[in-house]
């Protein structure tokens, strides 16, 4: 019998990553509801991807109930539904099921494990660009949808060798890391920084290079988020900040942030947990965070989203 996944938040990103798996033969449950949902049952998942563009045919519920135990469950709500989100884990756990979060943040997996425990969960994130075309409608774009994952201790578990089975397909690309609290920081560097930047000036990310305090508030706070990080025991790479400037300059045309589409749309914001997460950390080690305490303050009061 195939690997039995559900995806729970089969919106751009668990769609997406849904979507390939389904493609690849694995049997995929996707929790969702709404017109989304409805779209889905009545005439498939469409798909439209660097790897080509398809219709899939995935078990779609509101109801994790409705799908029983599964192999994987790929966690890949907003940070912001986790409190309505979290119970639907519950009805898909059988005695090998593993929990992987594909969320921004550093914090994700252990709020779940807070929950289930640790022997459920493994802590992850991915890279994609994807967006939600229309209901029932994915768009993912470029060569990489990566999802990184690891144990706390970087061991190498057959757990860790069952999801990386799971997710080596195409349209997929696993990545095992051996230092996951690195892998998530860093990636935290990177978004928490560009997206809030992004949607705190209301511009693409070629304004933000020809402001002439953008890339340089930019770079700013990335060093405060790094010096956070630093504060918590993770050890970055040389040169990780010079890296990802260089990547959004050569992506600048290209580059979305979902904190910013989120805040074009009246949609809720994800910023309490990434940038406001940096914030009470800077300040619980005394690390000053100025310019990202700054960024906060501009996008505080549409935390909650904006009415249509």
């Amino acid at each position: 019998m195939p690997d039995k996944v559900a995806v729970i938040g089969a919106g751009a990103v668990g769609g997406y990553y849904g979507g390939a798996l389904a493609k690849a033969g694995l049997d995929v449950a996707l929790i969702c509801r709404g017109a989304h949902r409805d779209k889905i049952v009545a005439d498939g998942l469409y798909v439209e991807s660097n790897w080509g563009n398809y219709t899939v045919h995935p078990q779609a519920t509101p109801d994790s109930s409705e799908v029983g135990p599964v192999d994987l469950v790929l966690y890949a709500v907003k940070l912001y539904s986790n409190p309505e989100a979290i119970p639907l884990i519950k009805p898909l756990l059988g005695d090998n099921t593993v929990v992987l979060p594909v969320q921004n943040g550093t914090e994700s997996a252990a709020i779940i494990a807070d929950v289930y425990g640790w022997d459920r969960v493994v802590a992850g994130t991915t890279y994609i660009e994807a967006g939600r075309k229309d209901v029932g409608h994915i768009e993912q774009a470029g060569a990489t949808a990566r999802i990184a994952f690891g144990e706390q201790d970087g061991s190498r578990t057959q757990r860790i060798d069952r999801i990386e089975s799971i997710l080596t397909q195409e349209g997929v690309q696993a990545e095992v890391s051996s230092d996951i609290r690195k892998t998530l920081w860093s990636k935290l560097i990177l978004v928490a920084a560009i997206g809030t930047l992004m949607a705190a000036t209301r511009g693409n990310y070629v304004q933000i290079l020809e402001n002439p305090e953008g890339e340089l508030t930019l770079r700013t706070v990335m060093e405060e988020i790094q010096a956070v990080g630093e504060g918590e025991g993770v050890t970055f790479a040389d040169g990780l900040i010079e890296g990802h400037l260089e990547g959004a300059r050569e992506e600048a045309h290209e580059l979305m942030a979902s904190l910013q589409i989120d805040l074009e749309a009246g949609n809720p914001l994800e910023i309490d947990n990434l940038l406001g997460a940096v914030i009470q950390k800077g300040r619980s080690n005394k690390i000053p965070v100025p310019a990202s305490a700054a960024l906060y303050s501009a996008l505080y009061n549409f935390r909650a989203g904006t009415p249509a």
